[in-house]
């Protein structure tokens, strides 16, 4: 089971789907839940009923839908909460402490090829350490203009089934399935550009921070323990041990943070959510390349803007 392929899987159709469950007072099979979410009459394709489909088997791949030997889904005990249907933001932290499973998946770099290299959100896991490794201050992403290309240059062997995203259709789930967890932002000079840009990602595991004043390379490890996917965590650092030259980011080779990360923290810096100090006799970083001076400390604020 795998998260990309099948490819059309809809992330926020199985926020639906699992509100559908939890207040509902009856079972569910897949044949009903595809009728009720794909209803006769609706759309009469012969693959009209794929998106319900490929949703619910993404979503037990990913522990947040469970199927018993009945045919009956249920909604498991990581992913209830209380009975109460989940808000946006809830569930997006649900969805990404279930894809961001460490645990569950282990390196997924550092798996064999075959059912075992995609299963549980490997597959998902590589394309985004790859995505959030490419330039967040350059150009936007698409599959046509620089994606491949990109993966070419930068992996060692020619065959694309040790890329990060093998084909086009899969770089379609991967655009959908970045922004429901907050990891990229549609770009908004390029209709089908997507920029590596975890702002609300971040965001929303500020408040499982302290609020309190803390050195920023103390800040961007805890980030990293959270959402292991940025730069510091280990899948990222595990595709840099894959790469010959070493991490793409161009920010990291001007002893910068790395471009997606300090990008987004500035963005969170103009909301109000985060302030930066520069004290003396501490160790820094300067956030982007454009900026003249390292900032030793950050400090969450409760509330901002949002």
């Amino acid at each position: 089971m795998a998260v990309l392929n099948p490819p059309r899987s809809l992330p926020n159709l199985g926020r639906a789907i699992i509100n559908l469950l939890t207040e509902s007072r009856r079972p569910w099979t897949e044949e009903e839940l595809i009728e009720a979410f794909k209803p006769s009459g609706l759309n009469e394709a012969p693959s009209a009923f794929e998106g319900v489909a490929h949703t619910l088997y993404t979503f037990r791949a990913i522990g947040m839908l469970s199927l018993d030997e009945a045919g009956v889904f249920t909604v498991p005990d990581s992913v209830a909460t209380r009975g109460t249907m989940l808000a946006p933001a809830t569930f997006r932290r649900i969805l990404q402490r279930h894809v961001f499973d460490v645990d569950r998946d282990g390196d997924p770099w550092q798996t064999p090829l075959g059912e075992v290299h995609t299963s549980g959100a490997r597959d998902l896991l590589r394309a985004l350490s790859w995505f959030l490794a490419q330039d967040a201050l350059g150009r936007s992403l698409s599959w046509t203009d620089n994606v491949q290309r990109l993966q070419q240059a930068q992996f060692p062997d020619p065959d694309n089934e040790t890329w990060a995203i093998t084909n086009d259709t899969r770089w379609g789930a991967v655009t959908r399935w970045s922004q429901a967890l907050g990891i990229a932002a549609p770009s908004l000079v390029r209709p089908k550009g997507l920029v590596p840009l975890p702002v609300v990602a971040i965001d929303d595991v500020l408040d499982e921070l302290p609020a309190k004043q803390v050195p920023i390379g103390d800040f961007l490890a805890r980030l990293a323990g959270k959402l292991p996917v940025l730069h510091g965590g280990p899948m990222r650092a595990s595709l840099v041990a894959s790469l010959p030259d070493g991490d793409p980011d161009p920010g990291l080779a001007r002893n910068c943070a790395d471009t997606s990360v300090g990008q987004a923290l500035r963005v969170l810096e103009d909301r109000g959510r985060l302030v930066f100090d520069a004290l003396p006799d501490a160790e820094g970083v300067r956030l982007l390349r454009s900026d003249t001076k390292r900032q030793t400390h950050v400090t969450l604020v409760r509330g901002g803007n949002r």
